[in-house]
């Protein structure tokens, strides 16, 4: 099952952990399980370093409605991430960041399936990680090559590209600490394309650098996101 193509609007990560969650329709009699996580994507803006909040919910069956209250009070209510309604969400507008440091503590989630309402609580304990400079950017024969410094608060990187629209063109796969070069193009297995580049077109280039929970294993990491430091920058795709 191939959900690259639908990633137009969904968060990188949001997307990456349904196919893990929604694999299969076939929930095999097993109860309903809630995962809730709140977690903070920082960028440049305007030329000043701001933060926002992203949230999701992941059922392995599907939920009719999904809401967070924040430990201040506010109620925010997630909407469907998936056709099959297994992840709500809600991804930062522009409007959402500012320079503000995030509310750390628990943020409650609740959502209903099959007319019940379940909960589930997610600690954000926020690290503030650098952004990971990009040192170089260029093409060798028809594949874009990025290269980065090497950041030690990393986790996991991913690189995304999107066109002029702001629709997502390329999406890596998820991409170990020790790798600081990625180099692709169409015919690259590297990761997942929604669009053919095209010679003489800007596209703006985002690499993700990523720090999870403390508690997160390899298995689980995707739904278990703590913060996520975007660097970008643009090139011309040759």
């Amino acid at each position: 099952m191939n959900k690259m193509k639908k990633l137009g609007k969904i968060l990188t990560i949001v997307a990456l952990a349904t196919a893990l969650f929604a694999c299969s329709d076939d929930d095999g009699g097993e109860p309903f399980e809630i995962i809730g996580d709140v977690f903070v994507i920082k960028r440049t803006m305007d030329d000043e370093v701001k933060y926002a909040n992203s949230y999701a919910a992941w059922g392995n069956q599907p939920m009719s409605m999904a809401k967070v209250t924040t430990p201040l009070g506010a109620e925010i209510t997630l909407s469907p991430a998936s056709e099959n309604s297994y992840t709500y969400a809600k991804e930062p507008t522009t409007s959402d960041y500012s320079t503000a440091w995030p509310v750390e503590d628990n943020y409650q989630f609740l959502v209903i399936n099959e007319d019940i309402t379940h909960q589930a609580v997610d600690l954000l304990d926020f690290d503030d990680i650098e952004f990971s400079t990009i040192s170089s950017t260029g093409f060798v024969g028809t594949d874009l090559s990025v290269e980065w410094e090497s950041n030690p608060l990393a986790e996991a990187y991913m690189i995304r590209l999107f066109n002029a629209n702001k629709q997502i063109a390329f999406l890596s796969q998820t991409l170990p600490t020790q790798m600081t070069r990625l180099d692709f193009g169409p015919g690259t297995a590297s990761g997942s394309w929604s669009e053919t580049p095209e010679a003489g077109k800007v596209y703006t280039l985002e690499l993700l650098t990523f720090r999870f929970e403390d508690d997160a294993t390899s298995s689980d990491a995707a739904f278990h996101i703590q913060e996520i430091a975007i660097t970008e920058t643009e090139v011309t795709w040759q």
